[in-house]
């Protein structure tokens, strides 16, 4: 499959934000506002889906309104990039509507996380266009914006480097600031990414969210593990019998007989492991008798700050050294 970079981010664009799982009016006004207040004063311009704060059920529209409106927004040439504001659930609902065709003749940027890591692959799967699994309007619009979040999202989709070697982040944050009187985000000190199985791997981008990309197995929509390498993490709302399971299905489909290599994000606090029921302990099991290198703890997944991961691009992982580098540019 031909890979297609979309064309980079420039001051004075414009970003369509979808809502392709929840309707956003779940949140408040002043946190839709600061996350497109930061985004403009990036210099871009906003453009909401007519979707956005509709109510059918528990998404944002029907199916085929919420798949109109993503095959809208890659049409319309006024709209140079496509950000989700949040994730949720059933955004794979829309790829039996999506006009592959259409999309691969209007490649343009599209980033969000989780729910959105269906339709990331979906579409990276289906077109060959370079997707991203990075910050959402949620992540901009949070009490504290992470210069971290800013700086990888600036080098990969603005400056488009060739080559790019991530590092890690000196302090994360994963309270439920919402539910915090003053609305305070807490920080702590993280203690960098960990190698589980050292060793130099490289291979094509793919993966996100792992429940969510475990609904594609089995269709046409799912990515082709074969000498890739997989970027993986979950929710809050998961707990260590839910990942354990996660990562038994990975292993019972043969990913880790294909994959080339395997990076893992950070855990919420809330998914509650300890050190009788560790994320190490799932580990030994699920990748036991293979020897492909994983580096975990990675700045991505449901805590700040985030990563901007290119789905499609190269990358070259050495997990001894806790190093992840992109060997090519993801946009033009």
């Amino acid at each position: 499959m031909n890979i297609i970079k979309p064309q980079k981010l420039e001051k004075g664009n414009t970003i369509g934000i979808v809502a392709t799982g929840n309707p956003i009016n779940r949140t408040t006004d002043d946190t839709i506002d600061r996350g497109y207040s930061r985004l403009k004063d990036m210099g871009f311009k906003i453009v909401e889906a007519p979707n956005l704060r509709k109510q059918y059920g528990h998404t944002a529209g029907t199916v085929k309104e919420r798949a109109d409106i993503l095959n809208e927004f890659f049409e319309n040439s006024d709209i140079d990039a496509i950000m989700a504001f949040w994730g949720g659930f059933q955004s794979h609902q829309l790829l039996e509507y999506l006009d592959f065709k259409l999309i691969k003749k209007n490649p343009k940027i599209f980033i969000g996380f989780s729910d959105t890591t269906s339709l990331l692959n979906g579409i990276h799967t289906k077109t060959g266009l370079v997707t991203f699994l990075g910050p959402a309007v949620i992540t901009f619009a949070k009490p504290e914006f992470f210069p971290y979040t800013k700086k990888y999202f600036e080098s990969v989709l603005i400056e488009g480097k060739e080559s790019l070697k991530l590092s890690a982040s000196k302090q994360y944050s994963d309270n439920e600031w919402w539910k915090d009187p003053g609305k305070k985000m807490i920080f702590k000190r993280t203690t960098g990414w960990k190698t589980y199985k050292p060793g130099i791997a490289e291979g094509k981008i793919v993966g996100g969210n792992m429940g969510t990309l475990l609904n594609l197995m089995g269709t046409s929509y799912f990515p082709d593990l074969k000498g890739k390498m997989l970027f993986v993490e979950d929710d809050e709302e998961e707990k260590p019998a839910t990942v354990d399971r996660f990562f038994t299905q990975l292993r019972q489909i043969n990913a880790f007989d294909k994959i080339k290599g395997l990076v893992i994000g950070r855990w919420h606090t809330k998914v509650g492991f300890s050190k009788n029921d560790s994320f190490e302990m799932i580990l030994n099991d699920s990748l036991r008798g293979y020897k492909i290198p994983v580096l975990y703890d990675v700045d991505f997944g449901h805590t700040d700050p985030l990563l901007t991961i290119p789905l499609g691009i190269k990358c070259r992982l050495d997990s001894k050294k806790k190093e992840i580098t992109y060997l090519e540019s993801s946009v033009i």
